[in-house]
């Protein structure tokens, strides 16, 4: 078992396990990412018990899915913000462990071959989304507000859900829980999240 306690892993496990983290709040629906964010964490947290971290890495590293989500939730469709949480995961990620004289233990070439394909992925995600944001902005920017949807994942009044508009998959959020099967009426758009509210069947078109 101890052969497996290794920061080259480790730092691939952190990395790829973060990324999925962000991934799931695009595709919130998506099973398999969620499933791959447990696995990749969980490994990674056997590993950091055994290996010694730079305590300011682990901190960024930690707090780079913040940006990330405020990213999405916005409006804006060249968000800085995409960029930044990029950034602080493939960077600080190259040097979370550490030897005994605290100087980084992850393999550069490892490191920077890890940073650079999970930078990519979340960029490319990144930029589907803002595209689509954006087409949709251009055309219309209160497109989706006052039209009739159905509630896929239960909405609750502190989590969110997701609701199915015109064929499209929202996140969603509502001052009251909405379960799923319902139908609701978009009132808001914020970026790529909608606020909704709970309508009697009978009034959907």
């Amino acid at each position: 078992m101890t052969f497996l306690i290794n920061p080259n892993l480790a730092q691939l496990l952190v990395v790829v396990g973060v990324m999925l983290l962000m991934l799931t709040n695009i595709h919130p629906r998506s099973t398999m990412l969620k499933v791959g964010m447990v696995v990749c964490l969980m490994t990674a947290g056997v590993e950091v018990v055994y290996l010694k971290v730079n305590p300011w890495s682990f901190l960024i590293v930690a707090l780079s899915p913040l940006p990330f989500f405020i990213a999405v939730c916005q409006a804006r469709t060249n968000n800085p913000l995409f960029l930044l949480s990029i950034f602080m995961l493939t960077v600080s990620a190259a040097f979370l462990f550490v030897d005994q004289n605290n100087q980084p233990v992850v393999h550069d070439g490892l490191a920077g071959l890890v940073s650079m394909i999970c930078g990519a992925v979340l960029w490319i995600s990144s930029e589907g989304l803002r595209n689509a944001e954006g087409r949709r902005l251009s055309n219309d920017p209160e497109s989706v507000v006052g039209l009739i949807g159905e509630v896929r994942t239960d909405i609750g009044s502190h989590s969110a859900g997701s609701v199915l508009v015109d064929g499209e998959l929202w996140q969603a959020r509502s001052k009251t829980p909405i379960p799923a099967a319902s139908t609701v009426r978009i009132i808001r758009q914020d970026g790529f999240w909608l606020t909704v509210k709970k309508v009697d069947q009978i009034t959907k078109q």
